[in-house]
């Protein structure tokens, strides 16, 4: 990237050392587009997949990630704590069907009523803005204060201002 530095002087005699820096980058050109080569789509790697019964039922089949070694074995179920075997892997229950008394009754209530509160606001028509004459003008004037802060000069739209460069 090559950078050009331009100086302009700001009044037409050019006595002061009031300059003008303006800074204009080139960067290089891009390269020319390759030519699209149209190839087949690569294939996704099939896995094989385990047909054996004896290894389905004592070992873990695709736990092992590595290319040496094997897939866990299975324990048996008395090895295990009881909790996995009461864990509900379905939907969860309806509101009616837990008890007020617990705190995932709370939280489904919770979650529930966010879900109905989303779907009354998605509904509900926005509301209108009735702007008064006088008000219009006070919105106006302050969107013209607004612009002469930003720009930090004064600026008056209906005249143009032509200034020597």
């Amino acid at each position: 990237m090559a950078c050009r530095l331009l100086y302009f002087c700001r009044n037409s005699g050019c006595n002061n050392v009031n300059f003008l820096l303006i800074s204009t980058r080139t960067y290089a050109k891009k390269p020319a587009a390759a030519p699209l080569v149209t190839s087949e789509p690569k294939k996704k790697k099939r896995f094989p997949v385990e047909t054996d019964p004896e290894k389905l039922v004592n070992y873990v089949c695709g736990s092992n990630i590595y290319k040496e070694g094997e897939d866990i074995k299975l324990s048996p179920d008395s090895e295990y704590p009881e909790w996995i075997w009461k864990m509900n892997l379905g939907q969860d229950p309806e509101l009616d069907e837990l008890d007020p008394n617990t705190l995932e009754y709370w939280e489904k209530l919770h979650k529930v009523s966010l879900a109905r509160q989303n779907r009354l606001l998605k509904m509900q028509r926005l509301p209108r803005l009735h702007v008064g004459e006088n008000e219009l003008k006070k919105f106006k004037k302050l969107k013209e204060l607004r612009f002469r802060a930003l720009a930090g000069v004064h600026y008056d739209p209906g005249e143009i201002i032509n200034e020597k460069i």
